[in-house]
Order: C-alpha cells, then structure tokens, then sequence
C-alpha cells in the first residue's frame, strides 16, 4: 500500500499494514492455530497464545499491583494507571496538529491522524464514502450509514 512514499508490510490474511517487516513478522504469528506446537498456555490460567510477546503481555495482567485512588481499577504498569486517570479527569493532552480534536491517549491520536490522510481505501458500498482506517468503516456500517 502507498502511504506517501514510506514503505507499508501488509498481511496476507487480514490485509492490516505495519511500519516495519519485524511488526508484521509479529502480527503474523496472530493467525497461528492454538493448538499449533507454538502456542503457549498461561501459566497461571487456561488462555493460550500463539506469539510470546502476546503471552508475555497477558502474563502481567495477573499481577496488577497499581491501583486507582478513585475507583480502585488496577493495573499491571504505571502508565496504564496514568492513562485510565485521564478517564476521571478528562484530561486531553494529545492534539491532532491539523484540526485541534484532542485525545486522551497517543493510540486514538495515531488513529485520527490517518483520517487527515489523501489514502482512504476503504468505502462504504451503500453510500460510497470512504476512510482511512477500516476500524471507521466498520464504526460507519454499524451506526453512520445512510443507506440510499
């Protein structure tokens, strides 16, 4: 896929981009089988995953020791604890440069960017509008659209 000149690695399967070779490498083991000999179960209940990074990050999830002083959530990592914060506050410190829409988090900035973008493959075939990301057709299909 052309994104302004930088390259794009794009799934066989799904069709999702990544930046680099390593992130699709990555992604690719999503699509392993769990009962394939590289699935790992959890050690500490009965979820199996197919990527190491994947196990790795579930893993912590059993050891949630930061703690929200107003709603009592826990976390396995501060920055998740800083982030789900901004939920109480409403905090907004990550701003779109080309429009002003402020986010609570980095991700939801990286998503809303794309929208600014010149590429947006994917239309919707009732109404023909299009988006960037396929994440904003799905939203579309399931709520926005104005079927003719």
């Amino acid at each position: 896929m052309d994104d302004g000149g930088k390259v794009r690695y794009t799934c066989s399967e799904c069709g999702k981009d990544y930046a680099t070779s390593s992130n699709l490498s990555r992604h690719k083991q999503t699509h392993r089988s769990l009962d394939s000999k590289s699935a790992k179960k959890c050690p500490h209940c009965d979820k199996v995953y197919v990527s190491m990074p994947a196990l790795s990050m579930h893993v912590l999830t059993h050891d949630l020791k930061h703690s929200c002083h107003v709603c009592g959530k826990t976390f396995s990592r501060p920055w998740l604890l800083q982030g789900h914060m901004r939920s109480h506050t409403g905090e907004k410190p990550f701003g779109c440069a080309h429009c002003g829409k402020a986010f609570a988090d980095r991700s939801n900035l990286r998503a809303h960017m794309q929208t600014h973008s010149a590429f947006k493959h994917y239309a919707c075939n009732k109404c023909n509008k299009t988006f960037a990301l396929k994440s904003y057709l799905n939203k579309h299909l399931e709520s926005a659209c104005v079927k003719e």
